[in-house]
């Protein structure tokens, strides 16, 4: 497979997920976007803000790798843990600042083969703390947000583009407790992402008092 090959896979993969995402949500009235399930629970619009801050955060990592990397082809980004402090809920934070812990923790998540952290990051049974960074806000309209990952997208595909026949795997971030992952990798978890998030939003639909149109 050509590195443009591999490119294309991968934003195809993205580009499913976020058109079944959308199709999830296109037909909802505000009212149903501002429903939330309990009081400390997000509302649809709210998880759809989420996911669109989520692919600014790879966008503004990716932007940086391909610039730092731009004449070796390589580049390396360590994302900090109070830059993106995501990991499993049940851990408390103090516990995963703490070197001792947090160090086996890297290394084991560098192991995991990438069929299991995809399948644990598109499944929402595995419970993550949400890093403040892409903490989503209340209120915003439906139009608002369908624009708002309408442009997130298309500048997502411009950033690529002058790299469609390069070689992205040298492009890598690392992270504390998500491990590494070059670009093509990114790609997909932005699917995977997309589908964790899609399954939220029919758990919040199956309320018995969610809205009806």
């Amino acid at each position: 497979m050509t590195n443009s090959e591999k490119l294309v896979s991968v934003i195809d993969k993205a580009q499913t997920a976020r058109k079944a995402f959308l199709t999830e949500v296109q037909s909802l009235s505000q009212a149903e976007f501002n429903f939330k399930p309990s009081r400390d629970a997000w509302s649809i619009g709210e998880v759809i803000h989420h996911v669109g801050l989520s692919e600014e955060h790879w966008q503004r990592t990716m932007t940086e790798l391909f610039k730092s990397g731009a004449e070796s082809g390589r580049a390396t980004k360590r994302i900090a843990l109070d830059e993106l402090a995501m990991g499993p809920r049940m851990i408390p934070m103090p516990l995963l600042r703490f070197p001792g812990f947090l160090i086996p923790w890297s290394i084991m998540a560098d192991l995991v083969p990438s069929g299991v952290q995809s399948f644990i990051l598109a499944n929402p049974i595995f419970k993550v703390r949400t890093a403040p960074a892409v903490e989503p806000k209340p209120g915003l309209t439906r139009e608002e947000l369908f624009g708002y990952l309408e442009r997130l997208r298309q500048s997502t595909l411009q950033i690529l583009e002058p790299h469609k026949n390069n070689d992205l795997s040298g492009f890598i971030w690392k992270h504390d407790l998500m491990g590494s992952r070059d670009v093509y990798a990114t790609l997909e978890m932005l699917a995977n992402h997309d589908c964790r998030h899609q399954t939220q939003i029919r758990t919040i639909k199956s309320n018995p008092r969610f809205p009806k149109a």
